[in-house]
């Protein structure tokens, strides 16, 4: 495709410039942080109540003290049961609308580029419109997918590779999923190596933040975005 090339600047320069990204943008990401689990933690513990599992995993919660094995036993027995399963899958929906967050990121990354102003609004871009139907399918099939290819080997990493660049061609090209997922896979194939190690040390520094007593994490999370926004830059040119 014409709008694929290979990646020319050096990897320090793509870390460089995803590191710039991302302290420009601090307190959004930040506040994105600070909303996401919120909603994740919030949710989780709704959901968990709501399907009765709370009551079921309290009668067995002094085992954890006296009996690890018998415990261990007794919930292998409660994610077995009809409600189990459906909160499984109300687990999938909750995770599908916090995502469209990350497209909010990418938003407030273009307005960077562009030295317009960024405000608070701009991190529900992917909220809006028909665009959240969109970006919240997206998530979904992409949940579902990682969660059975997860248990196959290294499927789970492949799938997300192959899906690295989807959200950014889909928010800033308006490609469908197939389309995003099609285009990430040829720019891969011209990028793999950089791409690969850009990745990792995306994601080594986003955990780095665990060791400053977790609250670090808040800051160093949303990392990940900002380097896939760089890698975007560098591999895909936009065509009207």
């Amino acid at each position: 495709m014409e709008n694929i090339a290979p990646i020319k600047a050096g990897t320090q320069q793509i870390l460089k410039t995803a590191f710039e990204y991302w302290v420009k943008s601090l307190r959004f990401q930040l506040f994105y942080s600070l909303l996401y689990f919120a909603l994740f933690f919030l949710g989780y513990i709704y959901l968990f109540k709501y399907f009765g599992l709370w009551d079921e995993f309290s009668k067995y919660s002094d085992l954890v003290r006296t009996d690890i094995p018998a415990f261990n036993k007794k919930m292998e027995e409660i994610a077995r049961l009809p409600q189990a399963r459906n909160f499984g899958l109300a687990f999938f929906f909750l995770l599908a609308l916090i995502n469209p967050l990350n497209v909010g990121l990418y938003k407030i990354f273009r307005k960077i580029d562009l030295k317009e102003p960024v405000v608070m609004n701009d991190l529900f871009a992917g909220y809006l419109g028909f665009d959240f139907f969109k970006f919240f399918g997206f998530y979904l099939f992409w949940i579902i997918i990682f969660t059975y290819a997860n248990a196959l080997m290294l499927l789970g990493l492949v799938w997300v590779f192959v899906t690295l660049f989807s959200i950014p061609l889909m928010f800033f090209m308006q490609l469908n999923t197939f389309e995003g997922i099609s285009l990430t896979v040829k720019g891969l194939k011209k990028n793999l190596g950089t791409v690969i190690i850009s990745i990792a040390v995306a994601v080594l520094f986003s955990l780095s933040g665990l060791l400053l007593f977790g609250v670090g994490f808040l800051l160093t999370f949303p990392f990940w975005n900002a380097m896939i926004y760089t890698l975007y830059q560098h591999i895909y040119k936009e065509i009207d």
